[in-house]
């Protein structure tokens, strides 16, 4: 109990991002994670694609037991924060960790599949 994970790779400007999304997008899977917290207008973003942790591979659910948080350790940046994920109540051995996308509402380009019973049916 108490423990989190961190999302970490390579922090990459926003613009890198954009051009290496375009060819993630291609092959349908991308790791890319924007660092928008605070109110600041994202500067850069995590790609996890090549140099990871085990957060890169949390999938997607409508009822997630993790939630992501962004959290300002070792910078002084805002732009710059950690996203550690806790979990939102306990978790039985072998359950998937999952968390929300959170996509922005409006963007409905994904289909959601996770079977939660309360399902969007799109990934926003």
């Amino acid at each position: 109990m108490g423990s989190f994970i961190r999302y970490v790779g390579e922090v990459i400007t926003t613009e890198e991002a954009e051009r290496r999304g375009i060819e993630y997008d291609k092959g349908g899977f991308s790791t890319l994670f924007d660092l928008d917290a605070a109110g600041v207008e994202c500067e850069y973003t995590i790609d996890a694609t090549f140099k990871c942790g085990v957060a890169r591979f949390l999938n997607h659910s409508c009822a997630p037991n993790l939630r992501q948080y962004c959290v300002w350790a070792d910078t002084l940046s805002l732009a710059l924060p950690r996203i550690a994920f806790f979990a939102t109540r306990d978790i039985e051995p072998l359950e998937e960790l999952t968390f929300d996308y959170s996509y922005a509402e409006g963007s409905r380009t994904l289909r959601c599949h996770c079977g939660a019973p309360n399902c969007r049916q799109w990934l926003y």
